[in-house]
């Protein structure tokens, strides 16, 4: 027999054990990113999840929205050679949205007025010299690539689609991996008809889209035209109707709530360090759309005040083409709309610390 002042050591051991297990157990998390670069809300959240030591970052996928899925894919593997993070698989994704594309807008905007933003199909080529390099280029067919201010990568993407590879991970680790999604949702409905229990079998769905209340954050005037939403609305009705354990979402309304502006940067200018160097050469300023998304996944208090409800989108090919459709969770609704949790609050002094915290570690930190 154990006498009984070994079998209490041995019994703390194991908790100590235990404990230390927890502490570094990291949330598996596939990073889905319409990657406009360089150094765009796009690049820095996925900054913040390669800078945490949170995440064990499954792999990026990219997908056409901001700009054409190649261009991403190239400056998103030299993102990650700058962080030191090529350990991490990029995976190219869809090319074009399932259904919506650069004519149907033009027709639409014919009909029912312009636009003030269509990411890849967007020319900025009027911008002065002094506009940040993210949007200073002019329209380009989806086969190019311009030359990268930031340098080319030696990397290559996966041999493998986005979809493809969402299946994969989902089905390796069932109940485990969380699908962040700061871009367009064609990806994640291309991986849902691949197969259909890529919802059942994920941990959770975290995305960066739609807008409900606020004025301001659409692409058109209101928040509920919303760009990522927009740009493929068929993958939209796709995702938020298939049943994920959960659903959170980082819509516009709170999105307006944050600035990274001049006093942030200034900071992020006095870390000598390669991540540091990238932001305060190619960061605009601007909203932190998907910054806060991703950061809130690290810290869940940032979110001062949250909400559940009905959400979906109109694909009614009309005026309201690409507008978020909600209601409120004692509304009835088909069986098949789904509640999710939406963030309309945030604190952000908290998440400007934090974000700064992260951009400012010295390499390797986040390991």
């Amino acid at each position: 027999m154990i006498p009984n002042r070994a079998r209490v050591f041995f019994l703390c051991f194991l908790l100590v054990l235990t404990a230390g297990q927890l502490r570094a157990e990291k949330i598996k998390v596939i990073v889905d990113q319409d990657a406009r670069g360089p150094a765009t809300t796009d690049m820095q959240s996925i900054l913040v999840f390669l800078q945490s030591n949170k995440f064990e970052v499954l792999g990026i996928t990219t997908v056409s929205g901001d700009q054409w899925v190649r261009e991403e894919t190239q400056r998103t593997l030299r993102l990650l050679e700058i962080a030191g993070r090529s350990d991490v698989p990029v995976i190219q994704g869809a090319e074009f949205p399932l259904l919506n594309s650069k004519e149907e807008t033009e027709r639409w905007e014919a009909l029912y007025g312009k636009l003030h933003y269509k990411g890849c199909w967007s020319d900025f080529s009027g911008n002065s010299a002094s506009t940040p390099p993210a949007f200073r280029e002019g329209y380009h067919d989806p086969e190019v690539v311009p030359t990268l201010v930031e340098g080319a990568p030696h990397t290559k993407p996966l041999d493998e689609t986005a979809a493809h590879f969402i299946v994969r991970m989902v089905r390796q680790y069932p109940g485990e991996v969380t699908v962040w999604a700061g871009g367009p949702l064609t990806n994640i409905a291309l991986a849902l008809r691949l197969d259909p229990e890529v919802a059942t079998l994920a941990k959770e769905l975290v995305l960066m889209g739609s807008g409900m209340y606020g004025d301001n954050g659409g692409i058109s005037g209101g928040a509920r035209r919303e760009f990522n939403w927009w740009f493929d609305p068929e993958a939209v009705r796709i995702v938020m109707r298939s049943p994920w354990k959960k659903i959170t979402i980082t819509p516009v309304d709170v999105s307006i709530k944050t600035k990274l502006g001049p006093e942030i940067m200034a900071v992020i200018a006095k870390a000598n360090t390669p991540v540091a160097q990238y932001l305060t050469k190619y960061s605009p300023e601007s909203f932190m759309w998907d910054e806060l998304s991703a950061a809130a996944m690290i810290d869940p208090s940032l979110i001062t005040g949250q909400k559940q409800l009905y959400v979906d989108i109109d694909i009614d090919h009309g005026p309201n083409y690409g507008e978020t459709l909600f209601w409120e969770p004692d509304t009835k609704v088909p069986p098949y709309e789904r509640l999710a949790t939406v963030q309309f609050d945030v604190d952000a002094p908290k998440l400007y610390d934090l974000y700064i915290k992260l951009m400012t570690q010295p390499p390797g930190n986040s390991r």
